[in-house]
């Protein structure tokens, strides 16, 4: 089979292959932004902490009480967030492979097994991104309101 008659087959064109560039280039933006946002809310929730110290003993107190026990949580549960933000950068190279594969077919045949392939892969790994991702989230959220909780009621 000719290389034309492979591209035919496949649907293979230069928008397709932008068109899907592009939409990974969103997700590693939307990955970012929530990075930040993430970075943004443990901010606040500082802010809020600090806001609530009294006076130098009591700081001493809590301070201590951070660095034995908020510190080594928070490492913890951002060095999953780095390990879930990770193995989604890994999966979504692997998609890119897959996907320039089925540009590669040989045959009608090759290339509707690659696609298959593709889409299953391509559910696969959102399904396993979105409960990573939002499990990991919980964690970090559950861990700084724990945290905050601990020192004192919310700021109104």
């Amino acid at each position: 089979m000719s290389a034309s008659q492979s591209k035919k087959a496949t649907g293979a064109t230069p928008e397709t292959f932008n068109e899907v560039f592009h939409e990974a280039m969103q997700c590693y933006e939307k990955a970012l932004k929530s990075g930040i946002q993430l970075q943004e809310e443990s901010v606040n929730l500082w802010k809020d902490l600090l806001t609530k110290l009294g006076s130098p003993e009591e700081f001493r107190g809590k301070l201590e009480s951070m660095t034995a026990d908020a510190f080594p949580t928070a490492r913890k549960r951002m060095e999953e967030f780095v390990e879930t933000f990770n193995q989604a950068s890994n999966q979504t190279i692997d998609l890119f492979e897959k996907t320039v594969g089925v540009y590669q077919a040989t045959s009608v045949t090759d290339a509707q097994r690659r696609m298959q392939d593709l889409i299953e892969t391509s559910l696969n790994t959102l399904r396993v991104n979105v409960h990573g991702a939002l499990n990991t989230n919980a964690k970090i959220i559950s861990s700084w309101k724990e945290l905050v909780d601990r020192f004192g009621p919310a700021v109104k």
